[in-house]
């Protein structure tokens, strides 16, 4: 019996027994009984043995709180071994003859041990049983988890999502989860500012933001069309959440973004914003020469604090400070026009904006120790120039000597941020551990769920390296949900907990197969690597004259539409769509084809595969089935624009007969066809708090081709016109309002 395979993360120590397997009962017939010698008033040990009895008692039917079996299952804290880092959450989980015990080093490692036995506690051949064995394991970071930003999806999770969310990261003893509370984007869909606020501010009732929900139901047959608030506003739960987040030793706070990422606040109340020259409110960023500014500020975070963190006990706050740039369409009057994040006023015109970002940074940080926080995150932008922001220079100097003569040592945590899957691609090459400030890495789990799902473990194996390398204190990925990642939050989990033990990324992509594949791993594996290899980025510097772009590149931002909702300063808006895409394509044909011909014939047999697996009952079916999405989501995507290819040879010249209109036709319909179809599946595998955000894109490609096919089915073939680079003659009213 192989448990070790089944252990998420990849524990430090595992050693096998001498001796009989334990059995601990069979269907119906339980032969052990669960003794909690620890206190059960702390809600995480209490956590532990409700896991542990429902594991058991479950698996073969039974009251677990009622056995009375031969075998002892005991729960206990005790005392670390010396070389065990960050004790408190380590474990030692033995079995041995009629007994199984789970000893914590503190309340946190004996809730893993508890995690630990669920994972290897399966009913095999009608019996539950356990091999002999001890295991000893620790985390070698302190922190792991997730940043959620405030982005789609997120806006409408529901208390009960959030709590799955927590359910999830507990299961890979995750134990930090940040969620993005305000955040502020450009204009894209309903020419309007991409705005998010999640908590409600009752000093301030104007920071309030709908969630649009615009999409085709296949599930209802109707179109969806209604405004919002998100749950966590409407229902004011994030207290509740952070309180349930304790209960799995999961650590739930916020981020308040403040400098970049700003629009809401300044546009509603102006007073703060940053100014023209002339004194008029840009309506982005503030104005951090004015005391309103801070008044305002230190009220919201003040809010937050007294209703959300101080009543459960949470001392960590995240102040973003991410990107500070100026801008296009920060503002939905004038998508057009240049805003600046920075002001212009009297008294900060002539400062550099390093400067006003570190005393800005400082008053913030200051305001939030004095009110309790002992761990204040901060993004490294200040830290490294890089190309996102208008910090173009190093001003760590500068930085670090505010953060001393200030007493903010003990409380400052850098936070740093980089997505590249290469080494020469990083913003940075180091964390800077002889700064001497605390410090915690944060890769990203591919974000982009409502786009295109791919899965960059090797940018989690790079800043899972650094992390290890340089004594950094946590690792916590940028992400928005979508349990498609899966296999990269159990990369990011296994980094974080033992990276020695995880190996390459192929060794972390192999773990995870059997793990949740076990009966049909290689297949899994295989399917992995068609996937790596469809959405794969490139490192490759193409000389001059010579054209190339990655798949990722490709399935992403040419073929998708989300890239197409962006303002561009050269393109009419809303962007011709899909004109410019086509246009890209048949620039450059002869690639395009080629790469999209090789993305459908590799999507097509990684959905077989999956389908394949879905049947195995001795698998993790529901992944198998989201997987078989995804890979289907890559088909339609690139069969889509080969029908487009096959639609532009078939139209040549113009003069079309009513054989090739009909034949036009036909294309158009089954590619109609073919998303709707793709939505509904939609629908089965994925969870309705997805659908606002992946639909409304997948809309967009249904409308297109039922717009396009209702044109040709209507029009004589000898008066179709059509512009394969500009659809928009033939959009209806709905695909725009879409747009």
């Amino acid at each position: 019996m192989n448990i070790r395979n089944r252990i998420i993360p990849i524990p430090q120590q595992f050693t096998c027994q001498p001796g009989a397997d334990i059995l601990l009962g069979t269907p119906g017939c339980a032969n052990f009984r669960v003794i909690t010698e620890a206190c059960t008033c702390d809600p995480v040990v209490k956590s532990a043995d409700t896991l542990v009895r429902d594991t058991l008692g479950g698996l073969l039917g039974v009251c677990a709180c009622c056995t009375d079996g031969s075998v002892t299952v005991t729960l206990r804290l005790t005392d670390a071994p010396a070389d065990a880092a960050n004790a408190d959450q380590g474990y030692r989980l033995t079995v041995a003859e009629n007994a199984v015990t789970l000893e914590g080093f503190g309340s946190a490692g004996l809730y893993y041990a508890a995690v630990t036995l669920s994972q290897i506690a399966k009913l095999e051949a009608g019996e539950l049983k356990l091999p002999r064995c001890e295991i000893l394991d620790w985390p070698q970071l302190r922190t792991r988890g997730h940043f959620m930003e405030s982005r789609f999806g997120s806006n409408c999770m529901t208390l009960d999502d959030w709590k799955a969310v927590v359910d999830n990261m507990a299961a890979m003893k995750m134990n930090q989860l940040c969620i993005s509370v305000y955040g502020c984007w450009c204009v894209q869909y309903d020419g309007r500012v991409s705005e998010y606020m999640y908590l409600p501010i009752r000093k301030y009732p104007k920071l309030k933001v709908p969630v649009v929900k615009r999409y085709w139901s296949p599930e209802k047959n109707a179109w969806v069309d209604e405004e919002t608030l998100p749950p966590m506003v409407e229902q004011d739960f994030f207290g509740e959440l952070i309180a349930y987040g304790k209960t799995k030793a999961v650590e739930v706070f916020p981020l308040f973004n403040s400098y970049g990422h700003n629009t809401l606040i300044p546009a509603q109340y102006p007073e703060v914003s940053a100014k023209e020259e002339d004194g008029t409110p840009t309506l982005h960023g503030f104005c951090t020469r004015n005391e309103k500014t801070y008044e305002l500020m230190f009220n919201i975070y003040d809010e937050i604090i007294d209703r959300y963190l101080k009543p459960n006990g949470i001392t960590s706050f995240h102040m973003g400070l991410d990107e500070v740039h100026g801008g296009i369409a920060n503002n939905a009057q004038d998508i057009y026009k240049f805003r600046d994040a920075r002001c212009h006023c009297p008294k900060c015109k002539d400062a550099e904006k390093e400067d006003l970002y570190i005393d800005h940074a400082i008053k913030l940080m200051k305001h939030l120790k004095e009110r309790g926080m002992k761990s204040i995150y901060m993004y490294s932008d200040m830290l490294v120039p890089h190309k996102w922001g208008d910090m173009k220079k190093d001003s760590t100097e500068r930085m670090m000597h505010a953060i001393n003569e200030n007493g903010l040592r003990d409380v400052a945590v850098i936070d740093w941020w980089t997505y590249s899957d290469f080494q020469e691609g990083l913003m940075f090459q180091s964390t800077r551990p002889e700064q001497g400030l605390r410090r915690t890495v944060k890769p990203w789990n591919g974000y982009y769920h409502w786009n295109l799902v791919f899965n960059p473990l090797k940018n989690v194996y790079l800043l899972g390296k650094m992390a290890r390398e340089e004594g950094c204190e946590g690792m916590q990925s940028y992400s928005a949900w979508d349990l498609s990642y899966d296999r990269t939050h159990v990369a990011q989990a296994d980094y974080a907990w033992n990276f020695e033990g995880t190996g390459t990324t192929d060794e972390a992509s192999r773990a995870y197969a059997k793990a949740k594949f076990p009966s049909r791993a290689a297949d899994a594996e295989r399917a992995f690597k068609l996937f790596d290899t469809i959405t794969a980025t490139s490192n490759t510097k193409y000389a001059e004259g010579e054209f190339g772009v990655a798949n990722r590149i490709i399935m992403a931002n040419t073929l998708a539409y989300y890239s197409y909702s962006y303002v561009n300063p050269d393109k009419a808006y809303p962007r011709s769509f899909p004109g410019e895409a086509m246009e890209k394509i048949l620039e450059h044909r002869e690639y395009y084809e080629r790469a999209i011909l090789s993305i459908a014939a590799m999507a097509h047999q990684a959905e077989n595969i999956w389908q394949c697996i879905a049947k195995d009952s001795r698998c993790d079916i529901k992944m198998a089935r989201r997987y078989a999405w995804e890979a289907a989501h890559y088909y339609t995507l690139a069969e889509d624009y080969l029908a487009l290819l096959q639609m532009f040879d078939l139209y040549g010249d113009g003069k079309l007969c009513a054989y090739k209109k009909a034949k036009m036709s036909e294309l158009a319909g089954s590619r109609k066809l073919a998303r709707l179809s793709l939505m509904e599946r939609f629908e089965q595998v994925k969870e309705d708090f997805l659908r606002p955000s992946h639909l409304r894109n997948h809309s967009i490609f249904m409308q297109f081709f039922a717009d396009l096919e209702a044109y040709l089915l209507r029009t004589d073939a000898a008066d179709v016109s059509l512009d394969f680079k500009d659809f928009s003659l033939l959009a209806s009213a709905q695909f725009m309002k879409l747009r």
